[in-house]
C-alpha cells in the first residue's frame, strides 16, 4: 500500500528541486552586522522561489527576528554551528550547501555573505561535483590580503580558488580591492571587484530632530570592544570639565572584552545592551556626532558606524585615513582628525554646535553622502554584482 505525501512536504521538495541562488551566511550569529545584511539582501533581492538563504543557527535568541524577516523573501535553511568562530562556521556551511544541492538540479549560483576565504578555498575542490558545477561563486571579503599573500602555500590555494571560471571576490571598498589586485597580480583583474553596501537601503529612514541639549552630544553606538577608542574617551568625558556628553550604547561580544573595558560598568552613560537596528538609529539619532574613532581597525574597512550615522543625518568623526578619511573628504560629511593627534577636550570643544553655520554645512555633507550610498542605486549596484556571471 502507498501512502500520499503530505502537501506541504511535497511543496518543500519542489521549493528545493528550483532552487537556483543560494546566499549563505556561516557568521549570522556574530553581533553586529551580518544577520542585518542578510536581510538586506533579502529585501533587496525580494519576494523569489528560487532563492534560498543558509544561515548558521537561524533561531538564536535574538536573531530570530532576523530569520523571520529574511523568511517573508525566501527560503530559509539553517544549519547549526559554534558562534564566534568563522573558519568552522565556514567549513559547517559548506558542509549544509552539499547537502542542499544534492536536493536541487537547478543551482546555478552560490553567494557567501561572509566566509573564511582559505577555509572556502581549501574545501570546494572536494564538494560534489553538482555543486563545483554552479555557474557562478561569489564571495565578499572584509579584510585585507596580507595575512594569506605572505604565506606560499595559502596564497597558491586562494589564487587558484579566485581565479577559477565564475569565482568572483569582493571586497567593501577600492582601498581593500586594490591592495588585493596589487598582492595578486596573476589573478585576473575582473575576478577582484568591489560591491555596493545595502547598509543604506530604506529609503524611508526619517533624520529625528535634534531635541534641546544645553551640551554637545557625542556616541559611539554598537558592539563595545578594545580599540574603538572608550579606553580614553570615556575619562576625557567625566567631570565637570568634561567637552560635552558621551553616550555608550550597545554590548560586549565576550568576557575578554569586558574585563578589558571594566570601567565602563561604573560609567553612568553606558547603554549595556543588544540594540535592534531601530534601537541603533534612536541612539545615533540622538547624538550630534557619532565617534568612529578606531584605534586597532584596518582602515581600508568599510565603518558601518557612517552609514548609521547617515541614516539618522548626524556628522561623523573619524580619523583622517583609509576609507573614512576619503569619504569625509569627498562628501564632508564629519570631521577628520589625524591618528598621531588624538583628539582631545580642547578639540571637542572646538567643533561646531548645532544651528552653527558649519554645522549645517557638516549637515549637507552627510545628505551627499547618503544620497551616493543609499536607495536604488545602490540596490541595483549590489544586484547586477551579486546576479552577474
Amino acid at each position: 500500500m502507498r501512502f500520499a505525501q503530505a502537501p506541504e512536504r511535497v511543496s518543500a521538495r519542489r521549493e528545493m528541486s528550483s532552487l537556483k541562488t543560494v546566499i549563505v551566511q556561516p557568521w549570522f550569529t556574530e553581533i553586529g552586522h551580518p544577520a542585518q545584511s542578510t536581510l538586506n539582501t533579502a529585501k533587496a533581492l525580494g519576494k523569489r522561489h528560487d532563492v534560498a538563504y543558509l544561515v548558521a543557527n537561524p533561531h538564536a535568541s535574538v536573531f530570530e527576528p532576523f530569520s523571520a524577516g529574511i523568511a517573508d523573501y525566501g527560503r530559509v535553511v539553517g544549519f547549526r554551528a559554534p558562534e564566534g568562530f568563522l573558519r568552522m562556521g565556514t567549513l559547517l556551511a559548506v558542509a549544509a550547501l552539499a547537502r542542499l544541492a544534492r536536493r536541487t538540479s537547478e543551482l546555478e549560483r552560490v553567494f557567501f555573505l561572509d566566509a573564511h576565504l582559505l577555509t572556502l578555498a581549501a574545501l570546494w575542490p572536494l564538494v560534489p561535483a553538482r555543486l563545483r558545477a554552479v555557474r557562478s561563486l561569489g564571495l565578499i571579503y572584509l579584510a585585507g590580503p596580507e595575512p594569506i599573500a605572505a604565506h606560499a602555500l595559502k596564497r597558491r590555494i586562494v589564487a587558484h580558488f579566485v581565479s577559477a571560471p565564475g569565482r568572483r571576490l569582493f571586497l567593501r571598498t577600492d582601498e581593500l580591492a586594490d591592495a588585493w589586485r596589487t598582492a595578486f597580480p596573476a589573478i585576473p583583474a575582473s575576478r577582484i571587484d568591489t560591491i555596493a553596501s545595502l547598509e543604506i537601503l530604506d529609503e524611508r529612514d526619517v533624520v529625528p530632530p535634534r531635541e534641546q541639549a544645553t551640551r554637545v552630544r557625542f556616541g559611539v553606538i554598537g558592539q563595545v570592544r578594545p580599540g574603538k577608542g572608550l579606553e580614553w574617551l570615556v575619562p576625557l568625558f567625566q567631570g565637570a570639565s568634561a567637552p560635552g556628553e558621551l553616550l555608550v550604547a550597545g554590548t560586549f561580544t565576550n568576557a575578554e572584552h569586558r574585563a578589558r573595558l571594566a570601567m565602563l560598568e561604573s560609567y553612568p552613560n553606558f547603554d549595556n545592551r543588544f540594540l535592534a537596528e531601530s534601537e541603533m538609529l534612536t541612539a545615533a539619532g540622538a547624538q550630534d556626532y557619532v565617534l568612529a574613532l578606531y584605534d586597532n581597525w584596518d582602515p581600508r574597512m568599510e565603518a558601518a558606524t557612517m552609514f548609521l550615522a547617515a541614516r539618522v543625518g548626524r556628522p561623523v568623526i573619524v580619523y583622517d585615513e583609509g576609507w573614512p578619511g576619503r569619504m569625509v573628504r569627498e562628501f564632508g560629511c564629519g570631521i577628520s582628525v589625524a591618528r598621531q593627534r588624538r583628539p582631545d577636550a580642547r578639540f571637542f570643544s572646538g567643533l561646531p554646535h548645532p544651528g552653527d553655520p558649519a554645522y549645517r554645512t557638516l549637515l549637507g555633507g552627510v545628505e551627499r553622502f547618503r544620497q551616493a550610498h543609499g536607495g536604488a542605486t545602490s540596490r541595483e549596484a549590489f544586484l547586477a554584482r551579486l546576479l552577474g556571471d
